[in-house]
């Protein structure tokens, strides 16, 4: 779980910096934002959203871990964890975000939407195999 919420924090921190750097601009997002029913201000729905990328990253990472202890997964190897990163994409782009008219099935994405998101959760998996094998070899 501490590997999978330190790869979003990497990520979101990145995520943040990078327009600093004549990465671009973040993404415009020109409907207005809802949440429950209720409209509710731009950096109230950017702040939901880093909520729950952070909480995906924490299950998701801990999802991985219960296989590594439990035998399914071959301990924290790089090609398990990028398969197990699909299936964050999957999830993440095939349900969470659809809740909220975004993702795979959304209405309010371009045709770039699902090559980001493999690529996002690509970059995660990363970070999380490099985290997790780091944390494993510590004994506490």
């Amino acid at each position: 779980m501490v590997a999978g919420i330190s790869a979003g924090g990497i990520m979101l921190f990145l995520s943040h910096l990078a327009p600093y750097f004549k990465a671009g601009n973040f993404v415009r997002d020109l409907d207005q934002p809802v949440l429950l029913g209720r409209k509710v201000t731009r950096r109230e729905a950017h702040l939901v959203g880093i909520f729950v990328f952070l909480i995906l990253s924490t299950v998701f990472g801990g999802l991985f871990g219960l296989l590594v202890q439990t035998g399914v997964a071959a301990g924290f190897q790089f090609l398990p964890i990028i398969l197990w990163s699909l299936v964050l994409t999957l999830v993440y782009g095939g349900v969470i975000l659809p809740l909220e008219g975004h993702g795979f099935f959304g209405l309010k994405e371009d045709a770039w939407f699902p090559v980001d998101l493999v690529i996002t959760d690509f970059l995660w998996a990363i970070l999380f195999w490099q985290i997790a094998s780091l944390l494993s070899s510590v004994s506490i």
